[in-house]
């Protein structure tokens, strides 16, 4: 009788054991896919902090996506057990040194589950521990052996590897196949440049963030292009319009580069409220806004936005979309600039 009773309770050991190492496996999937969600500020949460320029972020973002759910899979399926294990510890262990400094930074928001589960650094902490606890729990597990698992273990690891590459491609290669230089009118984009089309300007834009609000002082006057400028043209309500948006402000941020020399070009329902709206979700406090008339916008552009546009004074040297926006193409822009790079 005693011996049916240790039976039972090593066979219910082994299925509360597989239940956790299924369940952590599974977690570490569900958070890689809900990260390629949102993939967009991953990428940009990691260029944050400065340590890899764009394109490696890129590249960096789906490679650790990659590797989360490699490694939940063959934690919840039990191939390669105790190199997965090891792993999983290894990496929980590396991203709970890194979110200590996420806390020190004041982040709201670490994207360990993407944007549809905002989770604080000290909350993250805390889940890394909680995971650490359970893999201790089922350290000892055996692997799963079938039939041509040698040929079938690395070929499937093979293909959820390729996922995040695959379903959100990395715009460093996405922009070999797919970006083109925009169509500009340049005849009606030179008449606008003289004849005040941009009419209005915001020179001074400060935010109040105890009361969430902007205070705008606008003017009127034509736009006087000198030296080297970026001009976006965007609307406001667009989301591909404040990611491109977005991307330049950290560009600008990272590398030091003179704001003043970032103008955006545009328009939505309600100016300035959408105005406000968009330079809030962007973080692009700093450019120098104007408004356009919509139909001379969509005229200049040819109906594209984001439509990006590098000046030399009033000359056009050239022009791009979202896809073609890369950091580098922005540097090498800039690093004949006369005029100094400032600290922003």
């Amino acid at each position: 009788m005693h011996l049916n009773i240790s039976t039972h309770n090593m066979k219910a050991k082994k299925i509360i054991f597989t239940i956790i190492s299924v369940a952590i496996g599974l977690f570490f999937i569900a958070s890689a896919i809900l990260k390629i969600f949102t993939i967009k500020e991953f990428e940009l949460y990691i260029y944050s902090y400065g340590i890899f320029n764009y394109t490696l972020c890129t590249l960096f973002a789906r490679c650790l996506i990659a590797f989360e759910m490699c490694a939940g899979l063959c934690l919840a399926l039990k191939w390669w057990y105790r190199l997965a294990w090891w792993l999983m510890q290894i990496s929980l262990l590396g991203f709970t040194v890194f979110l200590i400094f996420a806390q020190l930074r004041g982040d709201a928001n670490c994207h360990c589950m993407g944007d549809f589960v905002e989770l604080n650094p000290l909350q993250s902490m805390i889940k890394n521990f909680v995971i650490m606890a359970l893999l201790l729990l089922v350290r000892n597990q055996e692997n799963w052996n079938f039939k041509f698992e040698k040929a079938i273990k690395p070929l499937v690891v093979i293909i959820v590897a390729a996922v995040p590459f695959f379903v959100a491609p990395p715009e460093v290669l996405y922009n070999k196949f797919y970006s083109s230089d925009s169509t500009i009118n340049t005849p009606i984009l030179e008449k606008a440049l003289t004849d005040s089309t941009f009419y209005n300007c915001y020179p001074t834009i400060r935010p109040n963030y105890e009361y969430d609000s902007t205070t705008f002082v606008a003017e009127q006057k034509p736009m006087i292009l000198q030296g080297r400028n970026v001009l976006m043209f965007a609307h406001a309500g667009c989301k591909f319009c404040r990611e491109g948006a977005k991307r330049m402000s950290m560009f600008f941020r990272e590398n030091r580069l003179d704001r003043n020399k970032c103008k955006v070009i545009i328009f939505g329902n309600y100016p300035p409220l959408s105005t406000y709206e968009f330079i809030k979700a962007t973080e692009g406090f700093g450019f120098e806004y104007r408004e356009i008339n919509p139909i001379i916008s969509l005229n200049i552009v040819d109906g594209q936005f984001p439509t990006f546009l590098l000046m030399q004074d009033d000359s056009l040297v050239r022009s791009f979309d979202l896809w073609g926006l890369e950091e580098s193409t922005i540097m090498d822009f800039f690093e004949t600039e006369t005029d100094p790079i400032i600290n922003n």
